[in-house]
This record gives C-alpha cells, sequence and structure tokens, in this order.
C-alpha cells in the first residue's frame, strides 16, 4: 500500500508542479537526446508523450514491435547511432515467451541486457530501464500454450524471472527504473482488481495502462538528476540553498521543482531541505528508485 500511495501522489505531481508551455532548463544540456529502445509496448510511442510535455523533448523512438533482447542487441547500434544522452531500454516480455520461437533463455537475456547497458555507457548515455507490465494470463492463453507454463507456476510467474534479473542489472549497474511490473502489480491490489484491467490483450498496455507508464517515465526522469535543483549537474550546496530559499519565499524553483522534492512525495517542503543537507553531510543517499 505504501508503494501504491507514491504513485498516487506521483500522479497529483502535475498538479502541485504544472507543466511549463516551454521548459529550456527542466533537463539539462547532458539529459536532452532522449532515445526508446525495445519491443512493441515501447514502439507503440503512447506512453512519451506527458514526458516530452514536462521536459521540452521529443523522444526519439527506435523500438520495434516483435523484438527480443537478442533482436535489441544485434542492431544496437542503430540506437547508438542516434547519439543519446538518455536511453530508455525495455526488453523481456517476448525474451519469455516460452513456447515461442522468441523465447531466449533467462542467463542470456541477462548477458544482452548487460552488453547493451555497457555499450549505452561507454558511449555517454545515461540508461534508464523500463520493466514491463506483468502478464494477463486470462488473454495471453488465447495466443500462448498454457500446458508450457504450468511447470513453472505460469506465464506471468515464469516472465517474473525476468524482471527480477532486470532490477538486479539496475542494482550492479546503479541505473534508475521505471518499474511498470511493479506499478501494475500495486495499482491492482489496491483496488483489488485484476492486472488485466489495465491491459488490452494481456500483453500490451491499455490507456489505463499506459497511463502508469507515463508517469513512471516522468518520475524516472526527475530520479535522474533528483536533488540538482540549478540544473548544473552536481548536487550541491547550492541546491541546498535554493531549496532553502523557496521555503523561505525569496526564490522560486519553477520548471526545476520536480528535482528539489527529493523524497518524490508531491512536494517540496522542509523534509526536502533536511534530505539534501545530509546528503551533502554524507548521512544520506538520495533515492534513485522507489523503495
Amino acid at each position: 500500500m505504501k508503494r501504491f500511495r507514491f504513485f498516487s501522489l506521483l500522479l497529483a505531481f502535475s498538479v502541485l508542479f504544472p507543466v511549463c508551455a516551454v521548459c529550456p532548463s527542466a533537463l539539462t544540456d547532458r539529459d536532452k537526446r532522449i532515445v526508446a529502445f525495445g519491443d512493441s509496448i515501447t514502439a507503440s510511442g503512447a506512453w512519451f508523450s506527458d514526458a516530452e510535455k514536462a521536459f521540452g523533448v521529443s523522444v526519439v523512438n527506435k523500438a520495434v514491435g516483435g523484438w527480443n533482447s537478442a533482436d535489441g542487441r544485434a542492431a544496437f547500434a542503430s540506437a547508438l547511432a542516434q547519439k543519446p544522452d538518455v536511453l530508455l531500454l525495455s526488453f523481456g516480455m517476448n525474451d519469455a515467451a516460452l513456447d515461442m520461437a522468441k523465447y531466449v533463455p533467462l542467463e542470456t537475456y541477462r548477458a544482452n541486457m548487460r552488453d547493451m547497458i555497457e555499450r549505452a555507457t561507454a558511449a555517454g548515455a545515461r540508461v534508464v530501464l523500463v520493466l514491463e507490465n506483468p502478464i494477463g494470463e486470462t488473454d495471453y492463453y488465447t495466443r500462448h500454450d498454457r500446458a508450457v507454463f504450468e511447470p513453472h507456476g505460469g506465464a506471468n510467474a515464469f516472465y517474473r524471472q525476468y524482471i527480477l534479473a532486470a532490477r538486479e542489472l539496475a542494482a550492479e549497474y546503479g541505473l534508475v527504473t521505471a518499474d511498470l511490473y511493479r506499478a501494475f502489480t500495486e495499482t491492482a491490489e489496491a483496488t483489488g482488481a485484476a492486472v488485466d484491467g489495465l491491459l488490452a490483450d494481456g500483453v500490451h498496455p491499455n490507456a489505463r495502462g499506459y497511463a502508469l507508464y507515463a508517469s513512471a517515465l516522468v518520475d524516472a526522469l526527475y530520479r535522474l538528476d533528483l536533488g540538482d535543483v540549478n540544473g548544473d549537474g552536481d548536487v550541491d550546496s547550492t541546491d541546498y540553498l535554493l531549496v532553502k530559499r523557496s521555503l523561505l519565499g525569496t526564490y522560486t524553483l519553477g520548471d526545476r521543482a520536480g528535482y528539489a522534492d527529493v523524497n518524490r512525495d508531491g512536494a517540496v517542503d522542509s523534509v526536502d531541505y533536511l534530505l539534501l543537507k545530509r546528503t551533502l553531510l554524507g548521512t544520506y543517499v538520495l533515492p534513485r528508485n522507489p523503495a
């Protein structure tokens, strides 16, 4: 329930910090080129518009429907050719299709993702791992063989191994994640409904599901530079003082307010001020991902 409150507060964030018509400083120069790379869930582009409006950018979509991580690895040069500052990397759903030719064994998936992460990082991009939504098994089994997945506890249980592998990679490389598996699961639990209600066909999100993707992406982009209130690429005493001045009413954070909300609760207040102070003292680490 705590995590669901996080996403509920996130949805309210746009009310507290309204999107400006033009946001030239909402992203630092090192973040302005955003490239998306993944499968059909990403290829639809249905969840980019909120981030594009919030940050004054256009997401370059290089995803291809039907791809798995092996396809992505083989064609990764096409993503790097876009010279991304930020790479949204999202594979796993097709990799876990155990009954189909697109199936990729878990360790191979891990190796493919590791390769793309390392190549992107070497090219100067910051990677956001997008962990895709759970499977809605009712619709999924209209196209997949239930019997193949039953020894593994079902299709969703089998697929969850890939989500856990992606989370482990994010922790290993210190990457920000947009964890839609978690968001969908917690939203369903909080409403007492199945995840199927957020999906169009057991795999691809419907409008409600893509709204969760959109919110998670905006939040992930803020988390890349959390605490960098003035957008200079560092978290230092200047950022701390700007938050202090904003609380005193002598400074307006404007389109950098999202970076000052370091605990991501939807408001810039004394808690954020104290957490930034502790960060500078070395007694607190800014949370790059939801707890």
